[in-house]
């Protein structure tokens, strides 16, 4: 895949992180992995901090983009391989924060749209899966305004989360 991923919505763009950035999204993740609903520890800076370098760039399963309203980040979204669990062809697992003063606009709502659908379209994607906290309701809601259907729980991490997903023909059938 040439270049960078920029998919461009109605409000928001996903769009590559600028090298400036990257400092809010490390102390963005510390702070949400101390907090009661994402995960218990954040992972490696150094790994982290490499990996934001390649953002914009499909690769190995991985993508991470800034979620930009207005020129500004108001948070990040990413595909990524979860730890000690591969992933069959076409299944992409999804993450996606966003900074405080940004929830509850639908900005979570588009960016995860605007994403899902890049990865149908342009990444060959069948399945698009996620996981949240059973306490995390807005996140939840997210998904289930998206169209995405509960799929179960699971035990990662130290957490039981609760998984969504959306297959290829079920996106395809709610879109216009």
């Amino acid at each position: 895949m040439a270049g960078d991923v920029v998919i461009q919505g109605d409000r928001l763009v996903l769009r590559p992180l600028r090298p400036a950035e990257v400092d809010a999204e490390w102390q963005a993740m510390v702070a949400e992995a101390a907090g009661p609903v994402v995960r218990s520890f954040p992972p490696d800076e150094a790994a982290f901090r490499a990996r934001l370098a390649w953002s914009g760039q499909l690769r190995d399963g991985w993508l991470d983009l800034a979620i930009d309203l207005d020129g500004t980040s108001i948070g990040r979204i990413q595909t990524f391989v979860p730890r000690g669990r591969a992933l069959p062809p076409g299944t992409f697992d999804v993450g996606i924060g966003l900074r405080e003063q940004a929830r509850g606009k639908g900005y979570g709502r588009e960016a995860l749209t605007l994403l899902t659908d890049w990865l149908f379209e342009h990444a060959a994607a069948e399945v698009v899966e996620a996981g949240t906290s059973e306490a995390n309701h807005p996140m939840r809601a997210v998904f289930h305004r998206a169209g995405w259907t509960e799929d179960g729980t699971e035990t990662a991490e130290g957490h039981e989360w609760v998984r969504y997903r959306i297959t290829r023909r079920e996106w395809q059938a709610m879109r216009p």
